[in-house]
């Protein structure tokens, strides 16, 4: 068996389940038809499967009597029903459910005072330390502060810096020039 031939058997195995429940489009079914036809090695595996699919729908179609069905899914039920009940009523003697009862009553208490604690105690209030600059819905000193901005950033592009450096340098030559004259070199 070439290779080729080989990675066709592979995914035929894939899809053979497919192919036997009939959930393959109709040009992916006519391909693997035409493929068994020729192909003896993925034609008896799908006798094969056939046959264990046959012998297990005979097995596996025993019909239940009613009394035996109710008895499955009451057993099913009980199962899933709350374990809490077993827990908070507890089977034993009257000693041990007083016991309990005495314990669940003394959780109760204390999660009733650690509730009234946290209530009544002087906690922080966050939204009381947050500064009004911060609570400034008008926006008022950001408003301002971004003309600041905008007004200094039009008075660095007014200024004429450039020209400002020139004359600046053109100064600075003079004056070198200037000290040139007086130098002892």
């Amino acid at each position: 068996m070439s290779n080729d031939e080989n990675m066709i058997c592979n995914e035929f195995e894939k899809e053979i389940y497919l192919y036997l429940d009939n959930d393959l489009s109709t040009d992916r079914k006519e391909y693997w038809k035409q493929h068994i036809s020729n192909c003896k090695t993925c034609s008896s595996l799908i006798s094969d499967i056939e046959i264990v699919l046959d012998q297990a729908r005979i097995e596996l179609s025993e019909d239940l009597p009613d009394a035996k069905f109710e008895a499955m899914i009451e057993k099913a039920v009980q199962k899933k029903r709350f374990k809490i009940a077993k827990w908070l009523f507890p089977q034993g003697t009257a000693k041990e459910k007083f016991a309990f009862s005495v314990k669940l009553a003394v959780v109760g208490v204390l999660a009733a005072i650690a509730i009234i604690i946290s209530l009544t105690t002087q906690q922080p209030n966050t939204v009381k330390t947050i500064s009004n600059e911060l609570l400034d819905w008008e926006g008022k000193k950001v408003t301002s502060q971004i003309n600041e901005i905008k007004n200094t950033i039009n008075l660095i592009h007014e200024d004429n810096w450039d020209k400002q450096i020139i004359l600046l340098d053109q100064r600075m030559k003079v004056l070198e020039d200037k000290s040139d004259k007086f130098s002892f070199n």
